[in-house]
């Protein structure tokens, strides 16, 4: 499950505290937020790894802040951190974009994993490096319709494409 940010120290621990980390960037009243929540879910149950891969929620009206700091300008975004800095980010209800993100970031840390164990392997003796065990998750794909802005009069606004 996602943990739900209760504050920006909050998200700055746990970006510290992982190789990567994805962040919902959502608010409790947009549409293509609720839709592609499941699957964000389903990703997180999948895919999270202590201190490896992490999924946060971000409430951008309860955390202005941290929603400033990144430049949060629409909903849903999802950012993809790799040691504290955004690697990728996802504008909109997209599931398949956020689905290749997150198994990007699985794939690299398992690939991370057996070189580093490989390295620290005696140089007589060795032994397989064990493959990591591919876990299939199936996200539901939706089509959704649109996805919100921020105004210059610093309120959110539905657009659709």
């Amino acid at each position: 499950m996602p943990t739900e940010i209760s504050a920006p120290l909050h998200f700055q621990t746990l970006l510290n505290a992982h190789t990567y980390l994805v962040a919902d960037f959502y608010a409790t009243w947009c549409g293509p937020c609720k839709a592609i929540a499941p699957s964000y879910t389903q990703l997180s149950k999948a895919h999270t790894q202590p201190n490896k891969l992490a999924f946060v929620k971000v409430n951008v009206d309860e955390q202005r802040e941290v929603a400033a700091k990144y430049g949060i300008t629409a909903m849903p975004t999802f950012l993809l951190f790799k040691d504290g800095k955004v690697v990728e980010t996802i504008r909109g209800a997209n599931p398949p974009a956020l689905k290749k993100a997150v198994e990007g970031a699985a794939k690299d840390i398992t690939a991370t994993a057996a070189t580093a164990a490989s390295a620290s392997a005696p140089e007589k003796k060795t032994e397989p490096v064990k493959e990591a065990k591919k876990v299939d998750v199936e996200v539901e794909e939706t089509t959704v319709s649109g996805s919100y802005g921020m105004t210059g009069s610093k309120h959110w606004r539905e657009s659709l494409y």
